[in-house]
């Protein structure tokens, strides 16, 4: 799989776990503290999980990239 191919994949997962996110905010109403407590930690991971996806992506998408280069693009 090439990298731009596995850049959108990343991109496209990393909407998905946005929107389990917001899902959980709506969510997060609950009136018992222990309810709470657990959205709020399954939403911290889904952060980091989202931050995770974002780099890796913003990585593949910039791998041929060199100060500046731009191998397999046109200069601007």
């Amino acid at each position: 799989m090439e990298l731009c191919k596995m850049a959108q994949e990343y991109r496209r997962n990393t909407a998905l776990l946005e929107l389990r996110k917001k899902q959980l905010l709506a969510a997060k109403h609950a009136k018992q503290y222990e309810v709470k407590y657990r959205l709020m930690r399954r939403i911290r991971m889904l952060n980091e999980m989202i931050n995770e996806s974002r780099l890796a992506a913003f990585e593949m998408e910039n791998y041929y990239e060199k100060e500046g280069e731009y191998v397999g693009r046109t200069a601007v």
